[in-house]
């Protein structure tokens, strides 16, 4: 149904609920022996409407990975309410990076998808890779290559234009929803390009 969180007992919800607590894992990364090549992020808050679309499209971007057998071999899909630097601790260890969010860039259509290399991405569009409240994500990345922390070479970005990430609700609009497969279509190519 358009508009839903994953359902409860999905692989979807299991995974924001263990997101949602934290890595169960300590230290600064995976094994490099057990790397693992790339991370799609789907970033937002599910029960606050327009906010939760990037869980959206990374729950149906891990669907038709699985649908594909091995075509989803070395991508994990995580569901995040984080940023800055507990998003950057959470990209340590991977390859590349692909970031779905929710965006608010200044006169752009509602349900407009745009992909961009994150060091292109316009500062203060997607909510939660800029925080009034921690480091941007930018900072936090500066911060972790400094110390030597092994962070993504290459990170990709996945926005869809909203207007309503504020309002408790588990529905997205309808612009923002029938956005959603063009997104899970942009994050499918670039995974196909990696």
């Amino acid at each position: 149904m358009p508009g839903r969180v994953p359902a409860e007992g999905s692989a979807g919800a299991s995974r924001a609920r263990s997101q949602a607590a934290g890595p169960t894992t300590s230290g600064p990364g995976p094994n490099p022996r057990s790397r693992r090549r790339i991370v799609v992020v789907g970033l937002g808050n599910p029960i606050l409407g327009d906010d939760g679309v990037g869980w959206r499209v990374a729950g149906e971007v891990e669907a038709r990975l699985a649908a594909r057998g091995a075509g989803g071999e070395g991508v994990e899909v995580l569901c995040v309410g984080v940023g800055g630097l507990r998003l950057m601790e959470l990209l340590t260890g991977y390859d590349s990076a692909i970031l779905v969010d929710a965006a608010e860039f200044a006169g752009r259509p509602e349900g407009e998808v745009r992909v961009c290399p994150f060091d292109e991405l316009e500062a203060g569009a997607a909510g939660h890779l800029d925080s009034a409240h921690d480091a941007s994500l930018r900072t936090a990345l500066d911060l972790g290559r400094g110390l030597g922390a092994d962070l993504p070479r290459r990170i990709e970005t996945v926005t869809i234009q909203a207007r309503r990430t504020d309002v408790f609700s588990e529905e997205l609009s309808p612009a923002v929803a029938a956005a959603v497969p063009r997104a899970v279509e942009a994050v499918l190519r670039l995974l196909e390009a990696r």
